[in-house]
């Protein structure tokens, strides 16, 4: 039983039912509630003062009142609105002498001027038909108690609550159409970025792979034109091997991006050509799906300008794991510049943006001391991407 207790205090009141009784102040249900109370204020009422044509006159009028504040507010602006309510609020004081259900006409106002209006505009009302009902009360003698013409004003309360509860609905139906539009402009940001992500990645697959062949191409036309045949032929067989690697290369890209996963050493030693090295140190394996394609794409692109600018010459590849970084350095000594100001330069853009995406830190530039003085360099440290940290 104490349980049951508990969960019912704890429990939430916002079902079906929360507010039921505020509905009844609801300016929908007021063309019924003043109809229904209106015709049985014409049948009760009792003259004011002997004076039965302006008694039906003031009841009448009152109800015109009734259903005239009810226009929506595109027909009914602030100020009409008010004089409305100022004028209903004096008639359902003055009706307040024909006694019977003629009452009933300060409970509909005193309930409107809460649901319509500011607490401290709302109030000021009330007080108004409450003064004119107990001036009117004594006059014409209809024997209410004071205190009983003052109970009248009570109906303002749940009038205000009413508002604040419709003012809450509203600002929730605008809370949650802000935060609709804040998940859609979330969305074309994240698809934003994942265009920009996959525009990097088909840059780096294209650069790495077509480079080669542009530059075995172009050597097998220099080796024809010489009248190496045969030396042509095999230029032109290394580059169809350079076409055939390059699909392979986008097909695994394309696998990465949809699985995830990526084998690091093996993608790596597949990508270095005679004459470039690679070295591997630390625990490469669980450094993480993202770490690893962006070493992949950076490793891809430094490759390509190498092949590209400095034909021939020497290149290291170091990746290693320092703790929670993973270090890589691609360097290469000065060679032979083929196809001089080619490339768009978006190359090292991306990696500069892959870098920044992951929070490391990248250095690109050339090397002026050491075995590779006169070449280039691209070095990046890249934080381990845990599982905990959503990848």
């Amino acid at each position: 039983m104490l349980s049951a207790l508990r969960r019912e205090l704890e429990a939430s009141d916002d079902d079906v039912f929360s507010g039921f009784w505020l509905d009844l102040f609801d300016e929908r249900l007021q063309p019924v509630l003043a109809t229904l109370l209106l015709v049985p204020s014409f049948l009760t009422l009792r003259p004011i003062g002997d004076h039965v044509v302006l008694t039906y006159a003031l009841i009448a009028v009152c109800g015109a009142l009734a259903f005239l504040r009810l226009l929506p507010e595109r027909l009914l602006t602030v100020w009409p609105r008010f004089a409305v309510s100022v004028a209903f609020g004096v008639t359902a004081g003055l009706a307040f002498g024909a006694a019977g259900w003629c009452v009933s006409l300060a409970f509909i106002a005193c309930s409107h001027f809460g649901s319509r209006w500011p607490t401290r505009v709302a109030l000021s009302l009330t007080a108004m038909t409450v003064a004119i009902a107990l001036v009117v009360n004594e006059t014409a003698r209809v024997g209410w108690a004071w205190y009983g013409v003052l109970a009248i004003g009570l109906t303002v309360l749940p009038g205000l609550a009413s508002r604040s509860r419709k003012r809450t609905l509203r600002l929730n139906e605008q809370l949650v159409e802000q935060t609709m539009l804040t998940a859609a402009s979330d969305a074309r940001a994240s698809a934003l970025a994942e265009r920009t992500r996959i525009a990097r990645d088909i840059h780096d697959v294209l650069a790495h792979s077509l480079s080669g062949v542009s530059l075995q191409l172009d050597l097998a036309d220099a080796q024809l034109e010489a009248g190496r045949e045969q030396e042509g032929r095999a230029t032109v067989r290394t580059a169809r091997g350079l076409v055939v690697d390059g699909l392979d290369e986008a097909r695994r890209a394309v696998r990465a991006l949809r699985d995830g996963a990526l084998d690091l050493p093996a993608t790596l030693q597949r990508m270095v050509q005679p004459g470039e090295q690679l070295e591997l140190s630390g625990d490469l394996d669980e450094i993480g799906a993202a770490t690893s394609q962006e070493v992949v794409r950076i490793v891809q692109e430094a490759l390509t300008n190498a092949r590209r600018h400095a034909a021939g010459a020497a290149v290291r590849i170091d990746l290693r794991r320092d703790g929670d970084v993973v270090a890589l350095e691609v360097v290469n000594g000065p060679g032979a510049e083929v196809a001089a100001g080619a490339g768009s330069g978006m190359g090292l853009v991306g990696i500069r943006e892959r870098v920044d995406l992951l929070g490391g830190t990248c250095a690109i530039g050339p090397v002026h001391e050491g075995e590779f003085s006169g070449g280039w360099q691209v070095a990046a440290r890249l934080p381990v991407q845990h599982e905990s940290a959503g990848v």
